[in-house]
């Protein structure tokens, strides 16, 4: 989390000159302008495989995840998203600027979007940029919490047009982040349980401990992460299609039941043909300070692998952010996890 004192800012409102109204977008390109709907999900989603084909994506989109984006009190769909129909009903280009307002950490939009391949070089990727940005700043102004604050776009670091696109609108490289995967068909650690300590199968009466302890741990010591509240952990960890609580463990304290450290697991099989394995993917995983240095993440990723491989599944994953303080990446390598391919965020500091 940053350090920067809330006191040395000047207000939020003022900070992200936030326009009065979005700028237009394209009107010659035979497109229709509007906000998407749980009604285009289908449309969405079409445009979004055609996409991530054509420009090999590290993961690729799940209709059910486009689904999310209409779910969670903080989402606005008619004021933060827009997409162009063709006279078909098709959707060729679209925009949102996700944002959930927090009350400590980084207030921090991210801008997702995308152009058909046949519809671009026709400038409406700056111009939906432009557009979400926009948007981005208007929610940051919004703010009920005046904290330090980013626009963020996330890139697989293999799009270099993409990249050239969001650098030209002023957008810098801040952070860069490595997917691994680590051979399941190899022998496993051992995955030494600390004294004190016993790992259990996650289970939906401890969730609130286990959203507690994330807040307490990585969302606090994690760089650009702020906490969840009950409503976004809800939504956005365990409320998805693809998260698995069967492959995710929690690490009790067994002097006093708490929980000081946690895994949770997704199964994102989309990616599995594209990508050319099956995959276990731990999405978070993080132990309390205290606990730190005594192989507890070791312990949870290697109950998660063996759950992985049980599962049926050939390899285990999960992406790490290469400037980590906690030693992560050195702690995954250790484990046999490999290097496969990265993306970075960009970001304009508000």
């Amino acid at each position: 989390m940053c350090s920067v004192s809330t006191d040395d800012l000047e207000p939020l409102a003022v900070r992200a000159a936030a326009p009065a109204v979005l700028p237009d977008l394209p009107a010659d390109a035979g497109l229709t302008w509007r906000p998407l709907t749980p009604g285009d999900i289908p449309a969405w989603f079409a445009l979004c495989q055609v996409v991530d084909v054509h420009d090999d994506a590290n993961e690729r989109v799940a209709k059910s995840e486009l689904a999310d984006r209409f779910k969670g009190a903080w989402h606005d769909p008619v004021r933060d998203s827009v997409a162009g129909f063709d006279s078909d009903g098709n959707v060729r280009a679209y925009a949102w600027s996700v944002y959930r307002p927090v009350t400590e950490g980084t207030q921090a939009p991210v801008l997702f979007g995308a152009v058909h391949p046949e519809y671009r070089r026709r400038g409406l990727g700056r111009a939906l940029l432009a557009w979400s940005e926009a948007r981005g700043r208007q929610q940051l102004a919004a703010a009920t919490v005046n904290l330090p604050a980013r626009i963020r776009v996330y890139l697989d670091e293999a799009h270099t047009e993409a990249r050239r696109l969001a650098e030209a609108a002023g957008f810098t490289p801040i952070r860069w982040y490595v997917d691994m995967r680590r051979d399941l068909g190899v022998d496993l650690p051992a995955g030494h349980v600390p004294d004190g300590l016993r790992i259990e199968p996650y289970s939906r009466d401890r969730d609130e401990d286990v959203r507690v302890t994330h807040n307490e741990s990585f969302a606090r010591d994690h760089w650009g992460s702020s906490p969840f509240d009950a409503e976004s952990w809800a939504v956005d960890v365990v409320g998805g299609e693809k998260f698995r609580p069967d492959w995710s463990f929690i690490a009790v304290e067994e002097s006093t039941g708490r929980v000081v450290g946690y895994l949770m697991s997704g199964a994102y099989d989309q990616d599995w043909e594209p990508q050319g394995f099956t995959e276990g993917w731990t999405d978070l995983v993080s132990v309390r300070r205290e606990w730190r240095g005594r192989g507890v993440a070791g312990a949870l990723l290697t109950a998660a692998m063996r759950a992985y491989a049980a599962g049926g599944m050939q390899y285990a994953g999960l992406d790490v952010d290469t400037d980590n303080p906690s030693g992560a990446l050195g702690t995954y390598t250790r484990l046999g996890y490999e290097r496969r391919q990265g993306s970075l965020l960009l970001t304009k500091e508000i």
